[in-house]
């Protein structure tokens, strides 16, 4: 097909068609809240919600050094680029067919 969300937001015939404003919701934080998952529709189409929050929990849970330490610092940034790359690797091997970009942001700071 001709849509292809990433440039066709800037196609003029596909104007009538395509709505350009986002959608957006504001949900506010728990205390319970361990990570946030960003993602497209690659991660999506073949992981659920809770499979995606299974994997990057585990790979986050990953963590030696103490907390507070810088070296907890750079660690938390490892982990949760590891668990971004593994949700994508996951996601290729379940054969997505889609563009695979996912961020991972360890909200509890390990």
């Amino acid at each position: 097909g001709v849509l292809a969300m990433s440039r066709a937001i800037g196609d003029r015939y596909l104007k009538p068609y395509i709505i350009a404003n986002p959608e957006v919701t504001c949900t506010p934080r728990s205390e319970d809240d361990e990570c946030l998952i960003i993602a497209s529709d690659g991660l999506w189409d073949v992981l659920s919600n809770d499979e995606a929050c299974e994997f990057a929990r585990k790979r986050l849970g990953v963590n030696t050094a103490a907390a507070g330490s810088s070296a907890a610092s750079s660690k938390t940034e490892q982990n949760a680029e590891a668990a971004a790359a593994l949700l994508a690797k996951i996601a290729l091997s379940k054969g997505s067919n889609d563009n695979i970009s996912v961020v991972v942001v360890d909200l509890k700071n390990r």
